[in-house]
């Protein structure tokens, strides 16, 4: 493995092309700290959390090399600022589609909603928010259908978010299982009662949570 590293050595393996800001100039950079950088699925756009100004900056990726050669390729161009409706977005996360943002307000403990414009890389706030204590990650889980009659083609995936929490050691019910052999005889109204059954325990569980938090 020696001889391989032996031709790095004393060469840079990494070129710096830019250095941009996230937040914008007026605002003091010594109350900022980035919380989470990542490159949208589609590799056009890079998304940057800022804790303290509180906002998602969205860059453009540059595709190709200026005319002029002033815009290298892989360089950023600023789409703009936009609140998270919350305090220090600690994690956000895109829906398996990419269409959707959800970011993690640690500090306000809320979760966001955002639809993403895959044209002009703008975030617009849904209305959707949801009160989770303190959450700081975000994951996103492909759903399959497991009672769909096409076997010979893949289930239709779709996506949805799971927020992780800092209590980690809470067990909170997570899904209903249903035995798929058995979809031809299956009482609905049971899964429906049994489906209500683990929302009202999932509330208490998430109730027990906030309450300990807040002591």
């Amino acid at each position: 493995l020696k001889q391989p590293m032996d031709k790095f050595k004393g060469r840079s393996t990494l070129k710096l092309i830019q250095s941009i800001k996230t937040v914008p100039s007026a605002f003091p950079t010594q109350m900022n700290t980035c919380g989470r950088i990542c490159v949208h699925q589609s590799g056009r756009f890079v998304i940057v959390s800022n804790r303290g100004h509180e906002s998602i900056t969205i860059f453009r990726v540059k595709q190709s090399n200026g005319s002029s050669g002033k815009a290298m390729k892989g360089s950023l161009a600023q789409v703009g600022f936009f609140h998270t409706r919350g305090e220090t977005p600690r994690h956000f996360q895109f829906d398996h589609s990419g269409q959707f943002l959800i970011v993690a307000n640690q500090d306000s403990d809320t979760i966001a909603v955002f639809s993403f414009n895959l044209t002009s890389g703008e975030i617009k706030y849904t209305g959707n928010e949801y009160r989770v204590p303190s959450p700081n990650f975000v994951c996103s889980c492909p759903m399959v259908d497991r009672y769909s009659d096409d076997d010979d083609n893949e289930a239709e995936k779709v996506g949805y978010f799971v927020p992780l929490l800092e209590d980690s050691s809470a067990t909170v019910p997570t899904s209903v299982e249903f035995d798929p052999s058995k979809k031809n005889s299956v009482d609905l109204q049971s899964e429906l009662e049994l489906a209500r059954k683990e929302i009202a325990e999932l509330r208490r569980e998430i109730s027990s949570m906030t309450s300990v938090a807040s002591n």
